[in-house]
């Protein structure tokens, strides 16, 4: 009977303390009403009748009474946290709410002051982030990230002292990095990228952490100085890239660092310098990118000690002409960009050698010679376009295309054979390639000829096409004969589809000018500092793919430019001239030869000139920096984008003051605005917001002045570097 007793005892002891469990102000009733609320009531993986400590991600005390640890990651909870659920979790050490979709924070969570770890990354909370984050004076670990905060950090971040994890980044926090995070001296990651934060860094921000291994500022728009990064002696990681920062790139090799993204700021130097004035350990660099800065010299050769490197980015920068560095030896290299490097010369076939390369961008360069064959197996971008490669693609390489992620051979003098490759592909990957297949134009003249009445078919339509050749060069003889107009400016994307390369359409078919020439090797072409070299008009439609599409520059009022090299690495410009073919031969070449003998430091020098039948052919030294154009809308040297005509732009506008002035030039359109203090409306829309715009409606005053219809009433350059000069004084 006693045996019984004190059973029933027991069980009712075990009762009683699970109700008591259930009482309200326990930490058991806050979590399981905290679950409930958000939605969770009816999953099997909590057992609501017995207590939350036994539940999974729950961590309690030893004594079962405070829970210490919660991790409801990726539960699908959403909507606000209520009130009185696990803010009033007194002795909660660890909390992981992330992966969910809460979108507000209860009004007693900062009083949490025994948490060390809080993550509610990736969520939709929104709102600003208030100074009670004071109260969370014990946190090891902040984790916010991809939510939707706003305003500023609050400068309360100061009492986490023992702060070793901050992570904030993609949000919308806004104006300056507080300088309270300088207390935070126990830090070793900070991640602030992809916020609106502007501003200087906090004075002593370097020395303020030294403990800091990595640091992450990307996709902001900080400013500061190379001094302010250099302080960092820990570093193994950093990202600064996509902000305002400037000084020189040398001092920032340093230390242990493994992964550094500087790109996209205002860093100069000399890149080959850091190897012999740094201590640096080479070989520690696993990844770097530099690209988009002012780096200048020469791109150091010499990687021997960097065989850990996986990822190089130099693009986008300033360097001198080089040859191609010598990378072989980078057997790890993963990812390789130099584009827009000024490299120079041939692609070393030593590049096979990455045998682990899966991204390789050499375009916007002035690489010549072949494609070597490119054995990289794992090779999957692979970017070559805007330079001046000719010969065939290596079949060895197109075998390769349908497994690539993306690949671009465009705006070379390259030939292929590539009947299986899509039209639309043709366009884009291939723009300007010659397709040398036989019959490459209809590939399905391939198939198997089934019967006479299919070659009836063909016959017919090679008629169709000679009657339209013929009413074309009609066409052609009656513009000719008619009045010279301003030259077109076309409004076409390299990429699109061009049924015809160049403004006459330059195929070599019977139906063109190149065709006219019948013997090109008998043409030949002058150039004056070097009358020695036997350069004749094949070596010019050599060196600009026949005048194809690939090779154009740009298309003016005096007729097309296209680029290319010469024998001997003669870069130039060829420009077709439109006007000029009513003059003989010898006049021609009599004015041209004056045009030669012109020098003067603000005018691009004629290096020679080609008289090939009624086409009159100029040839400058090609120039690397592009045209205005490409300086305002910062677009790639040597590429054709689609950008509106600035005529365009301007007279679209409904108040249209000078319809007549219109139809004839847009210089004495301009002109007429200024006379009658209306400049603005001259002003490209897409400059607008680029610069103060009363700079604008001076520089235009200036123009108006240089325009003058007579010669004697236009200010000298003196006088008009003056006149610029006092624009800028007057800013200041």
């Amino acid at each position: 009977m006693g045996l019984g007793v004190f059973g029933s005892v027991l069980v009712l002891t075990l009762f009683f303390k699970h109700l008591a469990c259930q009482q309200p102000n326990t930490d058991d009733f806050f979590v399981s009403d905290f679950f409930k609320k958000m939605g969770l009531a009816s999953s099997k993986a909590y057992n609501f009748s017995s207590s939350v400590c036994s539940w999974q991600g729950v961590t309690c005390d030893a004594k079962r009474e405070h829970v210490v640890g919660l991790v409801v990651s990726g539960m699908g909870l959403s909507g606000p946290i209520p009130d009185t659920t696990i803010g009033k979790l007194s002795k909660i050490q660890s909390l992981d709410l992330s992966n969910n979709k809460i979108t507000d924070l209860p009004s007693d969570f900062w009083s949490l002051s025994f948490l060390k770890s809080l993550n509610l990354s990736s969520n939709q909370i929104s709102g600003s982030l208030t100074n009670n984050i004071g109260n969370f004076g014990l946190l090891e670990v902040f984790d916010l990230s991809s939510n939707n905060f706003s305003g500023e950090i609050p400068e309360a971040i100061s009492s986490s002292v023992s702060l070793k994890v901050l992570k904030l980044d993609h949000n919308k926090f806004e104006q300056s990095i507080p300088s309270g995070i300088l207390k935070c001296q126990s830090l070793v990651s900070i991640d602030l990228s992809s916020n609106q934060l502007s501003g200087a860094l906090p004075d002593g921000f370097g020395a303020a952490f030294p403990k800091l291994t990595s640091l992450n500022l990307a996709g902001n728009n900080i400013y500061g100085h190379d001094s302010d990064i250099s302080g960092l002696k820990s570093i193994v990681s950093l990202n600064i890239s996509g902000n305002s920062f400037q000084g020189s790139v040398m001092s920032m090799f340093q230390g242990r660092l493994e992964v550094m993204d500087l790109s996209r700021n205002q860093f100069q130097g000399h890149i080959s310098q850091v190897q012999s004035i740094s201590n640096y350990n080479w070989s520690h660099l696993v990844y770097l990118d530099l690209s988009e800065n002012q780096l200048s010299g020469e791109i150091f050769q010499n990687w021997n000690e960097s065989q850990n490197l996986k990822h190089l980015n130099l693009a986008h920068n300033r360097f001198t002409r080089q040859k191609f560095p010598k990378i072989e030896m980078l057997s790890g290299l993963e990812y390789l960009n130099l584009s827009k490097t000024s490299l120079i010369s041939y692609i070393p076939a030593e590049i096979s050698q990455l045998s682990n390369l899966k991204t390789l961008d050499i375009s916007m360069n002035h690489l010549i010679g072949q494609i070597p064959f490119l054995r990289n197996k794992n090779l999957q971008i692979l970017d070559l376009s805007n330079n001046n490669l000719s010969g065939e693609v290596p079949p060895s390489v197109l075998e390769k295309l349908p497994w690539m992620e993306k690949y671009n051979f465009s705006c070379n003098n390259l030939t292929l054979c590539a009947l299986e490759i899509k039209p639309a592909i043709l366009k884009t990957a291939f723009f300007g390639l010659v397709n040398s297949c036989p019959i490459a134009a209809n590939p399905s003249l391939f198939k198997k000829r089934a019967t006479d009445h299919k070659g009836m078919k063909l016959a017919l339509a090679l008629t169709l096409s000679m009657i339209c050749l013929l009413v074309g060069l009609l066409f052609l003889a009656v513009s000719r004969l008619r009045k010279t107009k301003s030259w077109p400016v076309k409004q076409s994307s390299y990429k699109e589809e061009q049924n015809m390369s160049g403004p006459f359409s330059f195929h070599t078919d019977s139906t063109t000018w190149v065709a006219d020439v019948k013997q090109p090797t008998s043409v030949p072409v002058v150039i004056f500092e070097k009358p020695l070299l036997n350069i004749t008009f094949a070596d010019l439609l050599a060196a600009t793919s026949n005048f194809d599409r690939g090779t154009l520059l740009a298309e003016g009022k005096f007729g097309p430019v296209y680029r290319g090299f010469l024998p001997g690495g003669i870069h130039v410009a060829v420009k077709v001239l439109v006007v000029g073919s009513t003059l003989t031969d010898k006049e021609a070449a009599r004015e041209l030869e004056y045009l030669g003998r012109i020098k003067h430091p603000n005018l691009v020098p004629l290096t020679g000139y080609c008289v090939a039948g009624d086409q009159r052919i100029a040839i400058y030294d090609y120039m690397e920096n592009g045209n205005l154009q490409n300086l305002l809308y910062d677009l790639p040297l040597g590429v054709l984008q689609r950008t509106d005509d600035w005529s365009t732009d301007t007279w679209e506008e409904d108040d249209n003051d000078y319809p007549d002035e219109k139809e004839t030039t847009l210089v004495s359109w301009v002109r007429g605005l200024v006379r009658k203090n209306k400049a603005s409306r001259a002003i490209d829309p897409k400059i607008h917001d680029t610069g103060p715009e009363k700079q604008m409606e001076e520089a235009l005053k200036i123009g108006y002045l240089c325009t003058a219809d007579l010669p004697s009433k236009r200010p000298s350059m003196q006088q008009i570097v003056g006149l610029l000069k006092d624009i800028e004084l007057a800013a200041n």
